[in-house]
């Protein structure tokens, strides 16, 4: 019988050297939107049911310099931390599941709330 995971317990999250107390972290494999060598899509109205899904390649490429791997974490932390647009790190997970790759964030927030902790929130590009 196989095993299905349904607690996430002592899972760990490390950026740049810095431990968060984090309450969720989701992991993406997939397009995140930048990828030059990408096709899109140019299916229209006008199709019939049971037509192909027509398609091109990006007229543009992704930005110089920059490789979009389709990979992207979010984390939902406590702390009144803001990680720095664009700061660049070491990302390690270690528990419910496991990654370690150099990692770029795109955004970082935190939200004060009535009767409640100070909770952040991070976007992350892995490389």
């Amino acid at each position: 019988m196989a095993v299905t995971p349904h607690d996430s317990s002592g899972t760990t999250f490390v950026f740049g050297g810095t431990t968060f107390t984090v309450t969720s972290i989701t992991l993406t494999i997939g397009s995140t939107g930048g990828g030059g060598g990408d096709a899109i899509d140019i299916s229209h109205l006008g199709q019939t049911t049971g037509a192909s899904v027509l398609s091109q390649s990006r007229p543009l490429v992704g930005s110089a310099g920059t490789t979009d791997t389709g990979k992207s974490v979010s984390i939902e932390y406590i702390g009144n931390t803001v990680i720095a647009q664009n700061s660049t790190g070491t990302l390690t997970i270690t528990g419910g599941c496991s990654v370690s790759a150099t990692a770029t964030c795109n955004s970082s927030s935190i939200t004060l709330t009535v009767n409640d902790v100070v909770r952040g929130t991070a976007d992350f590009s892995l490389a």
